[in-house]
């Protein structure tokens, strides 16, 4: 607000202090915008620079994982060790508390299970907007490198976002 009465309060601007110069814990990502920075800050331990990523998006491809067929009773036990959880969008709704605070990789491909000979006829199932509304750190998506169909899921999730064209 201005002075209008004439009393004016000293300001301390900090003329002739140098900013900070923060350089991001992860190697090459000094550059890259703040919200990747946020993102990626949710992922990986920042005194370590590292992330134990706890995995639970196979049921879809094998159906239950032995050990795993209850996600509702065998993986909330596990969150507190994690720094990353990488589920479908159905796994993080049935069995995910939201005020949990670790980051999500959601998985965003699809395909068929271990019942066809060729599984890597991947799609995607979870688009941008789905993402968004799951509060998603990151996507995961599924590529079967030396199959007939390796690249499909990658081209059909970069034609849908405008960071992989």
């Amino acid at each position: 607000m201005a002075d209008k009465d004439g009393i004016i309060l000293p300001k301390d601007y900090g003329i002739g202090i140098k900013p900070l110069q923060q350089s991001f814990y992860l190697k090459g990502m000094d550059n890259v915008d703040w919200g990747m920075k946020n993102r990626l800050s949710k992922i990986f331990n920042p005194k370590t620079g590292k992330s134990l990523m706890l995995a639970f998006d196979h049921g879809y491809i094998m159906g239950p994982t032995q050990g795993l067929e209850r996600l509702d009773l065998s993986i909330p036990d596990l969150i507190e060790d994690a720094d990353c959880l990488m589920a479908t969008r159905g796994a993080l709704r049935t069995c995910i508390n939201p005020t949990q605070d670790k980051a999500i990789a959601l998985r965003c491909s699809a395909g068929s299970s271990v019942l066809r000979e060729d599984m890597s006829r991947e799609v995607i199932g979870v688009d941008i907007e789905d993402a968004i509304r799951m509060n998603a750190s990151c996507l995961a998506i599924q590529t079967f490198m030396g199959a007939e169909g390796e690249c499909k899921a990658y081209r059909k999730f970069s034609q849908n976002n405008r960071y992989g064209k």
